[in-house]
């Protein structure tokens, strides 16, 4: 168990790990605010804990858990002991997600706001959600985060984990989406 575990778990905050929910932004270097504080406003009010990776995102939570980063492996361990897992459409925690059999909701990064230098991660989840993968669930604007996320634990219930068939069915996405692009 590593050092924010500890730290969590000693303050009580997140009781037995059933009924977390983690957010994670990745390792861009461009902050994400928007999601950040969307996720800490509704962490003063749910039932669930939110634990936060806010990565370089300068918005620090107040009602939420959070730490900047994390060794891979320590946030492989939040993703499997979560209920639901909020991201970016990053493709490492899409695939991490199928594999442990993890609800993921996808709040895409976006270039309008600043957050991405390109609009990749738009795309990506516009590829996604044509596949109409029922544990994969997409929310473009902040004010739809709230609803989807009590539609997604309402529904209780894991996807099956998925061994390494996630990135091999990725990876066709994407190479489907390349192939759509260069004509």
């Amino acid at each position: 168990m590593g050092a924010i575990t500890k730290a969590i778990r000693s303050k009580g905050k997140i009781c037995g790990w059933a009924y977390m929910i983690f957010v994670t932004v990745g390792n861009h270097y461009q902050g994400f605010d928007r999601l950040i504080k969307k996720a800490d406003e509704i962490a003063s009010h749910t039932s669930y804990d939110i634990l936060i990776q806010k990565g370089y995102s300068h918005y620090r939570p107040q009602s939420a858990q959070y730490f900047d980063f994390v060794p891979i492996q320590e946030a492989m361990h939040y993703i499997q002991a979560s209920e639901l897992v909020i991201s970016h459409a990053g493709i490492g925690t899409i695939i991490l997600c199928k594999e442990y059999g993890i609800p993921l909701l996808i709040f895409p990064r976006r270039k309008k706001y600043g957050e991405h230098g390109t609009g990749h991660q738009m795309e990506i989840a516009k590829a996604i959600e044509e596949r109409k993968d029922g544990h994969i669930f997409i929310v473009y604007e902040e004010e739809q985060l709230e609803a989807k996320i009590a539609e997604v634990l309402a529904r209780k219930q894991k996807a099956h984990p998925v061994a390494n068939v996630g990135r091999a069915n990725l990876i066709k996405i994407i190479k489907k989406f390349i192939e759509k692009s260069e004509r």
